[in-house]
């Protein structure tokens, strides 16, 4: 739309600068309809309805900037209370829904959860390239189990410390695939926020506060 010639532009909602242009354009087009108002004839006065439309479009945008801060505002007091609440965890056991694993002094522990009987369990644990490092037998019975890998590959030879991935995949009858849930069991060093996303750090291994499913005292 025009006033005068002037193009309106509908500034961008959302954030201090969208506010001050905001602000600014619409000193201006208050002051270009003022002026045409004392200017215009008497006799043939200019059509209302266009000026009303665009002070709605005004306020209409005014309404989403002051919206838009609010919920920064709230997204920044929900993160702050996740953090508060979070501190709790450093220092603690947990265990977190994952497919990897955190290999730190020469030893990790991992979990796994069967809804069945199974004829066969594999762990197999595998390194960043995907190459199998580790494979050994798992339980086979319904249920959560537990594994502690020493750090040793298929030939005995101790690996690196770090993050490993693993699976865990379990056959029952007729090799029909048996459910499983893997999880990695850590201590948490930390904690963290990354765009409203909380994270706990355990060690070079990171999750959110949605994947965690246990937390235990750690032992000395």
């Amino acid at each position: 739309m025009e006033v005068n010639g002037v193009a309106f532009k509908e500034p961008n909602s959302g954030g201090a600068g969208s506010a001050q242009g905001l602000a600014d354009t619409f000193d201006t087009f208050l002051a270009l309809l003022t002026t045409q108002l004392k200017n215009q004839d008497p006799l043939d006065p200019t059509d209302s309805s266009e000026f009303t439309n665009q002070l709605v479009q005004f306020a209409g945008v005014e309404q989403s900037i002051a919206t838009n801060d609010k919920l920064d505002e709230l997204l920044q007091f929900q993160t702050g209370s996740q953090l508060t609440n979070a501190v709790s965890y450093i220092g603690k056991t947990v265990e977190i829904v994952s497919d990897k694993l955190l290999l730190k002094d020469g030893t990790s522990k991992i979990t796994y959860g069967l809804d069945g009987n199974a004829n066969k369990t594999t762990i197999t644990i595998l390194d960043e390239d995907g190459n199998a490092v580790r494979t050994v037998d798992g339980n086979t019975s319904t249920g959560r189990h537990e594994f502690v890998w020493d750090g040793k590959d298929n030939a005995g030879n101790t690996v690196a410390d770090g993050v490993y991935n693993f699976t865990v995949i379990a056959t029952g009858a007729d090799d029909k695939t048996v459910n499983t849930v893997t999880a990695a069991v850590g201590v948490v060093t930390g904690i963290e926020a990354v765009d409203g996303t909380v994270t706990l750090n355990i060690g070079e291994l990171g999750a959110t506060l949605d994947k965690i499913f246990a937390v235990r005292e750690t032992s000395t």
